[in-house]
């Protein structure tokens, strides 16, 4: 029967799978949920809660298709045959239209979700991402969008909720955890991006030099998520550096590049996990 299908239908069935595979799906889900999670844990639910997944989500859309689209040149340069836009599954131009629409579309939603303050903090992580994308990715400055996006994420959500300011310290865990992720995030590509003669903190600092200052920052985040439940919730302190210390041993160990990488990804994971349930149970 798939035979008699339409060719329009192919088509169209190849075309998105090519926008979802330019929109770094996986990432862009995780993104999207971890920060419902928290918005969660701060009470928002319901269909306000899913209004706050659906802006999230259509934010980071943007972002991937405006990095797989601002990157098609450099991608096609050094053959990186997994890019929709190389295997020329979709092009540089489409994928514009479709990032440019979906943050106009993210814009008006952060600001009806989360009224002009609370929303106004998402507009500015949109737009830190898009920073990251077209300038500072290849820069010694890559970090910094990461910190400020995810660092404005509880503004958003608590403003957006009661229009109270958020914890200091849910900042700078948030903080603290986007750059970390971004280090991680940029290891494995760190070989390409060097011969291809790119910038980028981890280019710059090496692999071995930014594996030591991903793990001194994930201990920092723990270290802060496990003081501020230890005095009411003493089991989520234990989790985080049971959790961080087992990472830590598993990865030092291991000289395999993916296995460091999964180990920092599982600590980056268990952090905003409990960083979540901190939130929820206080």
């Amino acid at each position: 029967m798939s035979n008699l299908q339409p060719v329009p239908y192919r088509a169209l069935m190849w075309k998105l799978k090519a926008f979802t595979k330019a929109s770094h799906a996986l990432p862009t889900i995780a993104v999207s949920l971890v920060i419902s999670a928290f918005g969660w844990s701060l009470g928002w639910s319901g269909w306000s809660l899913f209004a706050v997944f659906i802006t999230i989500l259509i934010g980071q859309l943007s972002v991937g298709w405006s990095n797989d689209a601002f990157d098609s040149t450099l991608d096609a340069r050094v053959g990186r045959t997994t890019k929709p836009t190389v295997t020329r599954d979709v092009s540089a131009n489409s994928l514009w239209i479709a990032a440019f629409v979906a943050l106009t579309i993210a814009i008006v939603l952060s600001w009806l979700v989360a009224g002009w303050l609370g929303g106004s903090f998402h507009v500015f992580a949109i737009l830190m991402a898009w920073l990251y994308n077209v300038r500072l990715s290849r820069t010694i400055w890559s970090w910094l969008p990461y910190a400020l996006a995810f660092g404005a994420m509880p503004a958003f959500l608590s403003f957006g909720f009661n229009d109270q300011p958020p914890t200091l310290w849910s900042v700078a865990v948030f903080s603290i955890v986007g750059v970390s992720a971004h280090l991680a995030n940029a290891l494995p590509d760190s070989e390409s991006d060097t011969a291809a003669g790119l910038g980028g903190l981890v280019v710059r600092l090496g692999d071995r030099r930014s594996i030591v200052l991903c793990w001194l920052l994930l201990a920092l985040g723990s270290g802060i998520l496990a003081s501020v439940s230890f005095s009411t919730h003493p089991w989520i302190a234990l989790i985080v550096v049971v959790t961080f210390t087992i990472a830590v041993l598993l990865g030092s160990r291991s000289r395999r590049r993916s296995a460091v990488f999964n180990a920092l990804l599982a600590v980056v994971a268990v952090d905003v996990a409990m960083l979540v349930v901190t939130t929820a149970l206080d």
